[in-house]
């Protein structure tokens, strides 16, 4: 079951993406990078280095206001 709800969120990103504006494309991937080069790290590169790239590349003021305006909050779901 986890295998097809992830091909299927996978298949679902990938269709919404390709509504998207060039400016709002790149605004997702601002998001998205950090969990998608996590995904595709080498399984041998110790943690915490493979997300180095990342740290000191803030994501755009106008989307993290955007963000905050939501309400939004990040839960672990290994915690549900």
């Amino acid at each position: 079951m986890e295998r097809e709800a992830a091909e299927s969120v996978i298949r679902k990103l990938r269709e919404f993406v390709a509504r998207l504006e060039d400016d709002e494309r790149a605004l997702l991937a601002a998001l998205l990078a950090p969990g998608v080069a996590r995904a595709l790290a080498d399984e041998d590169e110790v943690r915490g280095f493979d997300m180095e790239e990342w740290s000191d590349r803030p994501l755009p003021e106008a989307l993290v206001a955007a963000l905050r305006a939501t309400g939004m909050r990040l839960v672990d779901l290994d915690d549900q």
